[in-house]
């Protein structure tokens, strides 16, 4: 996935940082109280993590071969078990490193284009995620700016999943539901059944016709990592656009 934000807002926000950095110092000369440098270390902070998308969903949804089909690489370990048991931060670095900062909190860095703009917080399985939920609803989703719900083709929008459904709603925040796994399927017929149940589903459960997206997480990394011809079988073009699209905005930027 290509980076989000063009060359002249990525200059903007160089030098937007440089002027925030600049006031800073200034406002450590002069003495200023406790509650404006903290409102400042926001404003930076908001800057660092621009964009940030929060990954939801049950641990076998394949959250995490989600994750690394849009970074194009392998970062985050997958697996039959769950993976993730607490929140994970994914941001640009020059290095793969994962380390755990001073609030708990697992950090990954990896050099991959999409996270110069994008952060992106995996959470835990819905089953396990009420051990961070404060957290969650805290620190990071009044910052998101997409939720991105992973379901899976298998075990589409199970009852756990309804039900977490149904609180992040409470969230106020646009949600895009991503059906993942869909190579299982041997006919279109079969994909468009499964569409059409989460789809009536959220309707009928929650009055939402949110935007869904039927992809293969799997297909999507190996097109990326070197078998082209599978691209367009993952479906992830459709997702990718989409998620630049909706982020692209220069009023958002602007704010």
């Amino acid at each position: 996935m290509q980076r989000v934000l063009p060359p002249d807002l990525e200059h903007d926000l160089t030098r937007g940082r440089k002027l925030l950095a600049d006031l800073r110092g200034a406002m450590e000369r002069f003495g200023a109280t406790d509650h404006d440098q903290a409102a400042l270390a926001s404003s930076i902070r908001q800057l660092d993590e621009l964009f940030l998308l929060v990954i939801v969903g049950e641990f076998n949804a394949g959250k995490s071969a989600f994750i690394n089909a849009l970074a194009g690489q392998s970062i985050l370990r997958e697996g039959v078990t769950p993976t993730t048991a607490r929140i994970h931060l994914l941001k640009y670095g020059d290095t793969v490193v994962e380390e755990t900062d001073a609030n708990g909190l697992t950090v990954t860095t990896a050099p991959v284009e999409l996270l110069r703009d994008v952060s992106i917080v995996d959470t835990p399985g819905t089953n396990a995620i009420i051990r961070e939920h404060e957290r969650l609803t805290t620190d990071f989703v009044p910052r998101a700016d997409l939720v991105l719900f992973v379901t899976s083709a298998d075990r589409p929008f199970t009852e756990t999943e309804r039900a977490f459904f149904e609180s992040i709603r409470a969230w106020g925040k646009k949600i895009v539901i991503v059906v993942n796994k869909v190579d299982i399927f041997a006919t279109r017929q079969e994909l468009d059944e499964v569409l059409s149940f989460v789809r009536s589903s959220a309707q009928r459960l929650f009055g939402l016709d949110p935007e869904i997206f039927p992809v293969s997480s799997r297909l999507a990394l190996r097109a990326k990592r070197g078998e082209p011809a599978l691209w367009t079988a993952s479906g992830f073009e459709a997702l990718e656009d989409y998620i630049t699209s909706t982020l692209d905005e220069r009023g958002r930027f602007q704010l």
